[in-house]
């Protein structure tokens, strides 16, 4: 009598994969074995026939790819190794869960076609992996300080090694074929997604993607996606001459290539992170904006009573100038929280994919004869003459030798309510990375802080400033970029810690904004 083979694989991890996807479809509890010793094979079959567990096996050093591919779909709460770490390397078995990158590598990367997405939008991912993935998105925030949601997890991925395809020599773009694809859920919260992607030899990097929201929340928030681009220097390219290839920067870039910084994040775990986790931990409702975004129009259409500028936000669009000047002229207040934003003057090109910036050849910019407004130079810069100062009261200084303190220089005005300090007090460790400062062009401007510090060999300040526009509407803005590492200091823990002054200031300064 022919007896039905019901649970086959190619090998003996992949067959017990099938059998624990098979017979334990609810099981919280994974046990893992090389199932090379009769001993581990006999007490350990007995006690997770006892747990209702599967056995999954492994090798010693590393997760076969079906195994890796279970572990990744069914999120088991518990794994526990037969024959302990001498059998197998617990740094080799995937927990799921776990938003964080901790074994970065060129082995595994990935780009989305866009970076930003509507609830109901198909996204396009490009992925490059030599071995089996698996991949996991996150909504990142506070969450009771765990940092992250898990919202979407896939299962095994087969490996597709597209590292070596010739980029475009223009662009830097990645050539790359897509290869995954999802559509975001219609309940999904506004927010910044991390696609987190995972090997079987645990490498590991991110895809950020941005989701809007589908309904205007009041208050806005940017994520400086094209400041990314320009940094980024994946394929030999950036805007940078230090981190390009022969010194010499791009004038072209593309969105589709990963990034280098922040394992495949860009720059948001450097300053944005940490405003978000805290603005979500108090409870504040938050629609987020890419960049492109904001160029495309959508904050026109949203219209929110406050923008907050998180990041390092310096590259932008005539159009994004356009808007938020526009809007803060009219109805909407404006919060930055960080110094150096706007500076650069950019253009999107062929449907937003691509960002171009001639900086110290603006001279050679078509543009200037075309239409000079759009040349792409510094804003304050002829020919486009629109200093960030206009928007935001200060304006970029430069870059410190050193990290300064915050000195306190108006504390009668209201925006240090309940905070105690006096005229000549100091925040250690506030002031640096790059500042802004405001010399006294417009007189409504407010001095809320003014910090000595040493600029290029030459004494300077870097100021916080409110400012109540004569339309009405507010400004406030910190000047620096290391604000948001005092309301939470998550990454940064080795220069900065939680400051409750800084919170009160930035509490009250929205509680103002969003009147």
């Amino acid at each position: 009598m022919a007896c039905k083979r019901e649970n086959r694989g190619k090998d003996r991890y992949e067959v017990s994969a099938n059998i624990a996807a098979k017979f334990f479809p609810e099981s919280s509890q994974s046990f893992m074995a090389t199932g090379i010793t009769f001993a581990d094979a006999l007490s350990g079959s007995t006690i997770a026939s006892k747990a209702s567990g599967p056995v999954l096996l492994t090798r010693p050093n590393n997760t076969p790819d079906p195994i890796h591919s279970y572990l990744i779909s069914r999120q088991p709460e518990k794994i526990t190794i037969f024959g302990g770490t001498a059998s197998v390397n617990e740094n080799v078995i995937y927990k799921p869960g776990n938003w964080k990158v901790e074994k970065k590598s060129s082995f595994i990367q990935g780009y989305a076609d866009k970076p930003s997405y509507q609830p109901g939008d198909k996204v396009d991912l490009y992925i490059s992996s030599e071995y089996g993935y698996g991949a996991e998105i996150y909504r990142m925030g506070y969450y009771e300080g765990k940092g992250a949601e898990l919202k979407k997890s896939f299962g095994y991925l087969p490996a597709y090694n597209q590292s070596n395809k010739k980029r475009n020599a223009a662009n830097s773009d990645a050539n790359w074929v897509k290869n995954v694809y999802f559509s975001i859920p219609e309940d999904w919260e506004s927010g910044m997604y991390l696609i987190k992607l995972v090997d079987s030899r645990l490498n590991a990097s991110y895809i950020p993607i941005v989701v809007n929201a589908k309904e205007n929340n009041g208050i806005g928030i940017v994520i400086a996606t094209n400041t990314y681009q320009a940094y980024n220097n994946w394929g030999g390219k950036s805007f940078y001459g230090y981190n390009s290839t022969n010194n010499e920067p791009a004038i072209r870039l593309s969105y589709h290539r990963p990034y280098q910084e922040g394992n495949g994040s860009g720059q948001f775990f450097k300053y944005e992170y940490n405003l978000i986790r805290w603005l979500e931990k108090k409870g504040y409702s938050l629609n987020y904006y890419s960049n492109v975004d904001i160029a495309s129009g959508k904050l026109d259409t949203d219209n929110p009573k406050l923008l907050i500028i998180s990041g390092h936000d310096e590259y932008w669009t005539k159009e994004t100038r356009d808007s938020i000047e526009k809007l803060t002229k009219s109805s909407m207040n404006l919060a930055n929280f960080s110094a150096n934003v706007g500076y650069w003057q950019v253009r999107l090109e062929d449907d937003a994919e691509t960002i171009v910036s001639y900086k110290a050849k603006a001279d050679q910019d078509p543009y200037q004869k075309i239409l000079p407004g759009k040349v792409t130079t510094q804003f304050r810069s002829d020919p486009v003459n629109r200093p960030e100062n206009q928007l935001f009261g200060s304006m970029y200084r430069g870059i410190p030798d050193k990290t300064y303190p915050m000195v306190i220089t108006n504390s009668s005005h209201w925006i240090y309510q309940g905070t105690g300090l006096k005229d000549g007090d100091e925040i250690a460790g506030v002031i640096g990375g790059e500042i802004d400062r405001y010399d006294g062009e417009i007189p409504q401007v407010e001095l809320i802080s003014s910090s000595p510090v040493n600029l290029y060999g030459k004494k300077s300040v870097a100021d916080v400033v409110w400012w109540e526009k004569p339309y009405g509407t507010k400004v406030f803005s910190v000047g620096t970029f290391y604000w948001n590492w005092f309301l939470d200091p998550y990454g940064h823990e080795a220069v900065a810690s939680f400051n409750r002054n800084i919170e009160l200031i930035t509490e009250n300064a929205l509680e103002e904004l969003l009147k």
